[in-house]
């Protein structure tokens, strides 16, 4: 058995409200392409970090579903309803906390070229929380932008 530079990711789950799924963190790992270098524990405090801020801005949606559909959970309310809410609120969730991993990270770098690199991942943080934003939107079935008049 060799050294390995990176912690395997071992699975883990971020408990949510009830009416959302619960988050696994190999699932996310698997999904945003992460290798192990961020820790396992990390990603779970990332992940519940963003599905509490994500719980919270759909708070009042899923007191209207509830009321309007009487569905328990997101699974239901998908398989009633035929969409993919499930899926939306995961992506907004992974991509809140590949944001906010990236972020932290991006400053670890000790070599010539960390400011370059911190440049770098930019575009990339501003990609996830778009991507955050978009899913959010979808799930409470609003437009993906906003425009205003100046």
């Amino acid at each position: 058995m060799g050294f390995s530079a990176v912690n395997p990711v071992v699975d883990n789950t971020v408990i949510t409200p009830a009416f959302m799924p619960d988050i696994s963190v190999k699932d996310f790992a698997d999904a945003m392409k992460l290798d192990g270098t961020v820790t396992p524990a990390r990603m779970k405090y990332a992940l519940t970090d963003s599905a509490t801020t994500v719980c919270r801005e759909l708070k009042a949606w899923v007191a209207s579903v509830i009321n309007d559909h009487g569905v328990l959970t997101l699974d239901e309310y998908d398989l009633a309803n035929d969409t993919d809410k499930c899926f939306s609120f995961k992506k907004a969730v992974y991509n809140l906390a590949k944001a906010q991993l990236t972020e932290h990270y991006r400053d670890y770098d000790t070599g010539n070229d960390a400011a370059a690199r911190s440049k770098e991942l930019t575009p990339q943080i501003d990609t996830c929380y778009r991507n955050a934003r978009t899913a959010i939107s979808d799930i409470k079935n609003e437009p993906h932008s906003t425009i205003e008049l100046i």
